[in-house]
């Protein structure tokens, strides 16, 4: 310890410390910093904010699932109506092959002048839609339910279930769907709070919310029942289910009024609308097949995504749909799994029978009855493997499953209407039973359901999305937009027909109906050559621009110096290596006019004796022939000298060599087998002629077979010289058998 001297006094003296002093604030100056409140009001919102958390991981998912997705068929048929309809009534109310949906066509009117074929619009308007319709789903429950954990477990149902997948990722589908979604969440919503305030305004919402589902589907008419049963048999105070019904009818008698009035005008506005349909109303051929769509439907598709299934999936071609394919093994899973389900909430709540029932109701009127007047005829089984059927039944699903085993909010009503039951069936109260069992054993048996369900759910999903994609159809409207940038403008391009992903039967069936959507009068559309054209082009189904090269059979490779069949008597004979297929639609001759003025000529084929103008110098003419043929000859040219340097006959096919645009380089494969190139590139690479590849040509490249006839070698006077150009074995199977469906 130090020892202090005078001297250290002296030096250092003491100084007199600061006294502390009380800093007065104004009230509330620091009421910011206090998060009390925040932590307090979440607590009291924990429910809400688990909500909000499931939906967003929901949405977050879908987009993912969305992302690998694309319009196809239908999509493209309503965007190109769109595109070229002004936005009147008409349009708005025409059916079509399609169902009368006025507020969708109204957004894809917009979506196809914001940007046709834009898919980021496009998606991001169902997951606004997906959005609203979970917030939705959230405030029904809280309403019925009130705001407490359980209801998490409905909540749950409606996010995962895997019936909802396959519809969200068919954009038509999807803005039919979806909005009665969210409109059955809050009509139904809006009901309940009419009930039990008696507010004019609460009703108001109520139709408004009925209105809105019908303007963007049919399924709606049904909504009407839905809140009667509901108000019927959970609302209403005491008594059997039919004594309610009669009370509530008598009650609320302005209520049903303006909803049967409202279903009356849409009735009749329907009616009207079909005239624009393409599809007509028709019983089905037998009761068997309604039994067979019935069952499977709910058997094989409804009631295996109830609980987390099908667990597997059927793609169609192309991979842009997929069917349910429940394992065989485990078809009896989900009727058991149900039958349980149902005898557990019976147990609880003996009224849980007229939830079951409600849900029964909606699948039958709204699922399985328009489908039998409209389309049964055609293959019941695989209209029951569709999910699309039933994914508005999920909402009705999810309120079911929280009428049959939670009281509802307003304990005077819930309990008096369980109480007066039990009392009438003379069962005991569902607590009593509860208790006697166990209820550890019933929540640890509701515990592992809600698991299963919840990770077959995922798998289910997951595995849709592993077998769908959207890419060849995407990469084909990528491709057509970049070729009609690239090609110049004017350039001949014959109206083909469309992959299976875009192509749907109606106006845009061919390429310029959805090609040419995209820049009207850019190009110019060909839909049968006739006349003399040196450079066809052709969309493959990459959606590049392809050289287009005739599929068929041609005329005999001539020898080495006789390069033309000359007239003989006035006219040129052509033969062809054999007869001409029966499928034949058109007939390309390759001719030098030595004349410096065109002149009209006459061309049998068969029996047929057309017309066309030929040109001065070296082209190829093409007439529209049917039919099959063994020559082709060419009359009609007076004395100047006509040289043919051979003739085929079939249809125009893109060709598997040549340029595209836009180029795919020197190493490509033919549209047909792009999938296949792009999994196995090694066995699909062909060597085209002029261009040195880095791989040599393997085996299975050989010499396109005599029946494939490539493009004339137009560059150059010896037209008879026309080489077959090496090919990958799988292009030419990929040509030929797009081909051999028109030829025959």
């Amino acid at each position: 310890m130090r020892r202090m001297s005078q001297a250290d006094e002296d030096v250092h003296p003491d100084s007199p410390g600061k006294a502390i002093v009380r800093i007065e604030r104004a009230p509330g100056a620091d009421d910011w910093a206090d998060l009390r409140p925040v932590v307090y009001w979440a607590r009291r919102r924990i429910v809400l904010l688990s909500a909000i958390v499931m939906a967003a991981a929901q949405i977050a998912w879908r987009a993912q699932f969305l992302s690998r997705m694309f319009f196809f068929r239908e999509d493209f048929l309503n965007l190109d109506l769109a595109k070229a309809a002004p936005l009147t009534w008409s349009y708005l109310t025409y059916i079509g092959t399609g169902h009368l949906m006025i507020g969708e066509r109204a957004i894809i009117w917009i979506v196809a002048r914001a940007g046709l074929y834009n898919w980021t619009l496009a998606a991001g308007i169902s997951l606004a839609f997906l959005a609203a319709t979970d917030l939705a789903a959230f405030r029904l429950l809280s309403t019925l339910f009130g705001e407490r954990p359980a209801i998490l477990l409905p909540f749950a149902v409606y996010l995962l279930t895997p019936l909802t997948i396959a519809d969200l990722g068919w954009w038509t589908a999807a803005l039919e769907s979806v909005p009665l979604q969210l409109a059955i969440f809050l009509a139904l919503n809006a009901h309940v709070h009419y009930i039990r305030n008696h507010g004019a305004w609460h009703l108001a919402s109520a139709i408004a919310w009925v209105a809105f589902g019908l303007l963007f589907f049919e399924k709606a008419l049904a909504l009407p029942l839905l809140l009667f049963g509901v108000t019927s048999a959970y609302l209403a105070e005491g008594g059997s289910w039919l004594s309610s019904a009669r009370r509530v009818f008598v009650r609320f008698w302005p209520a049903w009024g303006l909803y049967a009035t409202l279903v009356g005008i849409y009735t009749v506005l329907l009616v009207v609308a079909l005239r624009t349909s393409s599809t007509t109303l028709q019983a089905p051929k037998a009761m068997a097949d309604i039994v067979t769509f019935a069952w499977n439907l709910v058997v094989k598709t409804l009631l295996p995504g109830a609980i987390g299934g099908p667990w597997q999936w059927i793609p169609l071609p192309g991979g842009w749909y997929a069917l349910t394919a429940i394992p065989s093994g485990l078809v009896w899973l989900p009727a058991v799994t149900a039958i349980a389900v149902v005898a557990a909430s019976l147990v609880l709540r003996w009224t849980a029978w007229r939830a079951w029932a409600i849900l029964l109701m909606w699948v039958t009127v709204a699922d399985i009855l328009p489908v039998v007047i409209s389309r049964l005829s055609w293959y019941p089984i695989l209209l029951a493997l569709d999910s699309r059927y039933v994914a508005d039944a999920v909402p009705i699903l999810t309120i079911c499953v929280g009428l049959a085993f939670f009281p509802l909010s307003a304990p005077s009503v819930g309990d008096a209407a369980q109480a007066a039951s039990d009392a009438v069936e003379q069962r005991p109260a569902g607590r009593h039973v509860l208790s006697a069992m166990g209820e550890q054993r019933w929540r640890a048996a509701a515990t592992a359901l809600f698991v299963v369900f919840v990770a077959g759910s995922i798998g289910s999903s997951q595995a849709y999305a592993n077998v769908t994609t959207g890419g060849q159809a995407a990469a084909f409207v990528g491709n057509a937009t970049l070729a009609i940038k690239l090609a110049p403008r004017g350039t001949p391009v014959v109206d083909s027909g469309l992959p299976p992903d875009v192509t749907f039967f109606g106006g845009n069936a061919s390429a310029s109906g959805v090609v040419g959507a995209i820049a009207p009068g850019r190009l110019r559309w060909i839909g049968q050559p006739r006349g003399t054209f040196d450079r066809l082009w052709i969309f493959g189904t990459d959606g590049r621009l392809h050289l287009a090269q005739m599929y068929g059979m041609g005329s005999p490779v001539r020898q080495a110096g006789h390069n033309c069949w000359f007239a003989r008597s006035g006219q040129v004979a052509v033969p062809f290596f054999a007869a001409t297929p029966e499928g034949t639609r058109l007939l390309r001759f390759g001719y030098l006019w030595t004349s410096t003025s065109p002149v009209v000529v006459n061309v049998r084929y068969g029996s047929s004796v057309k017309t066309v103008e030929i040109e001065p110098g070296l082209h190829g003419a093409y007439l529209p022939e049917f039919g099959t043929a063994t020559s082709v000859v060419i009359s009609g040219f007076g004395a100047t000298r006509l040289c043919v340097g051979d003739a085929e006959a079939g249809i125009l096919v893109p060709s598997a060599a040549g340029p595209t645009i836009p180029a795919i380089g020197p190493v490509r494969s033919s549209a047909g087998t792009a999938l296949s190139w792009l999994l196995d590139p090694g066995k699909n690479r062909q060597q085209v002629p002029g261009c040195n590849l880095t791989q040599p040509r393997q085996a299975q490249h050989r010499a396109a077979p005599p029946r494939i006839v490539p493009w004339a070698r137009v560059d150059h006077l010896d037209i008879a010289a026309r080489s077959q150009h090496p090919q990958s074995w799988p292009d030419v199977n990929g040509i030929e058998s797009g081909a051999d469906a028109v030829l025959g």
